[in-house]
């Protein structure tokens, strides 16, 4: 049983066919979490999986694809698939940690903004009007152009421009809950702040938080892999844009973009879709309109 205020809200046990009935209700989840988890443990077992040291030089430059390489081997003789199986983690752990970041800042902002009101409110939402403003993908560019390109510098970066739009989303929805009738009791009868934010706002908020955190990886991970196509991204790294990158200058030699080039776009795609599809199901099970 779960008390709210004066709302008393009694919680059911869920059932096994409750549970099943939410495969065909939601199937795009369900698709969507398959193909993700496989790609993470994948990401996760990359050290396992991979048939080489994807830094040692195992095979002569521009080998087709055979038994010993099955995606063959890069122009210094380096093997594709370890390269892959390494820029799935990359690209993974990046668009994760850069999200992870970016939502708790929004969280942050946006929850304090709410409690807090007045003039903090009105300054803080100005600033993050301004922020929203700067082209993120053209300051992106120029900060890891000058700076030592590594993942924490990128990651950082990223997390700077993954906040602001999340942050007023939140505080918007907080705002319709602080209405809320137990919230206005909880005031009434002297909550503190640290006390409505974790006890009301922040589990209210959470399928946007989740929803939040979602559509922050899907665009760190194409945002990481376009920068590094561009050639701004850490050189110690496997990575699938860098793959792109290079896979890309040796087009016009013949096949070799068959097994260099296409499978970390397929890899990039699915990824992307996987998240896609996972978000937009949830949505239509968050949003009571989409779900009439």
């Amino acid at each position: 049983m779960s008390c709210r205020g004066d709302a008393v809200v009694r919680l059911k046990k869920p059932s096994p066919s409750a549970s099943l009935r939410f495969i065909p209700a939601y199937p795009a989840v369900v698709i969507g979490s398959v193909l993700f988890l496989f790609i993470l443990i994948v990401a996760l077992a990359s050290p396992w999986l991979s048939p080489y040291n994807p830094w040692e030089y195992v095979g002569q430059p521009l080998e087709t694809p055979t038994p010993a390489h099955p995606l063959g081997t890069n122009d210094v003789g380096q093997d594709l698939l370890s390269e892959l199986l390494y820029g799935t983690r990359t690209s993974l752990a990046i668009g994760i940690s850069v999200a992870l970041i970016g939502v708790s800042l929004s969280l942050l902002v946006g929850v304090s903004s709410i409690l807090k009101g007045g003039m903090y409110d009105f300054t803080l939402m100005r600033l993050v009007d301004a922020w929203l403003t700067i082209p993120p993908l053209l300051l992106v560019l120029l900060i890891t152009a000058f700076l030592r390109p590594n993942v924490l510098t990128l990651i950082l970066v990223l997390s700077l421009f993954s906040w602001a739009g999340g942050a007023r989303i939140l505080r918007s929805q907080g705002l319709e809950v602080k209405q809320e009738l137990y919230v206005q009791a909880a005031l009434a009868m002297g909550a503190s702040s640290a006390h409505l934010a974790r006890r009301h706002l922040v589990p209210a908020l959470y399928p946007l938080v989740i929803l939040s955190l979602l559509g922050g990886i899907r665009r760190a991970i194409l945002l990481e892999s376009s920068l590094a196509f561009l050639g701004l991204a850490d050189p110690h790294h496997k990575s699938w844009g860098v793959m792109i990158q290079y896979g890309l200058k040796f087009v016009a030699l013949g096949d070799y973009w068959l097994w260099w080039l296409l499978p970390p776009a397929m890899a990039l795609g699915l990824t992307l879709i996987s998240l896609a599809l996972i978000g937009f199901g949830l949505e239509s099970r968050f949003e009571t309109t989409l779900r009439q």
